[in-house]
């Protein structure tokens, strides 16, 4: 990863999610596109040290629609909790403000109830450093088919 890059990532992850992990924390980046399976969209997965899970998912056309946020969060604290990760943030990246967005956020809020080490952020898709750009939506099974181990 080159450093501009490097740089424009911490960025991203401290001003716009707001994290306040310490510098050492940045000496370690890993970022992987997870390709779509069993319903579950494109995901741009960033490790940030062994401290911190990011997913960048692309909200699904009628964001609306149930069970997809709900599976993106249990999906994501799996993962988190199954690598020993402190947190885990769940970013929605679109190009224009989601009309749903208040609704998502109680959704995902229920989904995680008592975990305080997990969070949704909304930017614009302009926001995304280089590097954090999800693959283009693909057409995506129903959302009752999504797994909550599916990785």
């Amino acid at each position: 990863m080159t450093h501009a890059s490097r740089d424009s990532i911490e960025r991203f992850v401290r001003g716009t999610l707001g994290c306040g992990c310490p510098d050492e924390v940045f000496e370690h980046l890993v970022v992987s596109h997870l390709p779509p399976i069993a319903g579950r969209p494109p995901i741009v997965q960033l490790q940030v040290g062994s401290r911190l899970l990011i997913h960048v998912v692309a909200p699904p056309k009628g964001a609306a629609a149930s069970g997809w946020i709900e599976q993106l969060a249990a999906n994501g604290r799996a993962a988190r909790d199954r690598h020993g990760y402190n947190r885990f943030r769940l970013v929605l990246a679109s190009p224009a403000p989601l009309t749903a967005a208040r609704e998502i956020e109680e959704r995902f809020a229920r989904a995680i109830v008592g975990d305080e080490k997990a969070h949704l952020h909304f930017v614009g898709s302009d926001q995304l450093p280089a590097g954090l750009e999800y693959p283009a939506q693909r057409p995506q099974v129903p959302p009752g088919s999504l797994r909550a181990d599916a990785k």
